[in-house]
């Protein structure tokens, strides 16, 4: 049965990222003036967004963070110069390592245990908002998808706390019912 149960939550945010979603995102990046530098990708699972970096970024140095670890595995094996931790991202720490943080960040109402974080009380996406910007440079770049609860939800808490520490510099809305599709 414990099996069962950590396949069940394995699966829960177990998902796939269009091509056309990861380049629209990457386009966004090169047009906000990234070139190159350290990226993280902190939930990564098999790394599709190490995977379609476009040519012009290639010379940067790629860390990634995937908690399940069949997919981190498979990830180590697909990107060997890349320095992937198999791990949760709340066991991480590179404050203002990074020059980008890319990906599509876990959704859901539960919340992520990390010390660090848990004052916040953020659901485990804008958890991963938070923590991202904190593990960003100053001047980086934060690029996720992200549900519409970060920027409609009626708490304007997440917002307040991000606005703090940055700026939004563009918003892509996606019109499908999920950005998965």
């Amino acid at each position: 049965i414990r099996r069962q149960r950590q396949m069940c939550i394995r699966d829960r945010n177990a998902h796939y990222t269009s091509p056309t979603v990861i380049r629209a995102i990457y386009e966004a990046v090169e047009n906000m003036g990234f070139q190159t530098g350290n990226i993280l990708e902190p939930s990564m699972g098999i790394g599709n967004f190490f995977g379609m970096l476009p040519e012009n970024m290639r010379g940067s140095r790629l860390y990634g963070v995937e908690l399940d670890s069949i997919t981190g595995r498979i990830a180590k094996q697909l990107y060997p110069n890349a320095n992937i931790t198999i791990a949760g991202f709340e066991t991480t720490d590179r404050r203002d390592f990074f020059d980008l943080a890319v990906g599509n960040v876990p959704f859901g109402q539960y919340k992520v245990n990390d010390p660090a974080y848990n004052k916040l009380g953020f659901n485990i996406h804008n958890y991963f908002l938070a923590k991202a910007l904190d593990q960003v440079r100053p001047g980086g770049v934060v690029a996720f998808v992200t549900s519409r609860y970060t920027m409609d939800s009626q708490n304007p808490s997440v917002r307040k706390h991000l606005a703090q520490r940055a700026d939004l510099l563009g918003c892509l809305l996606y019109t499908s019912p999920s950005p998965r599709d």
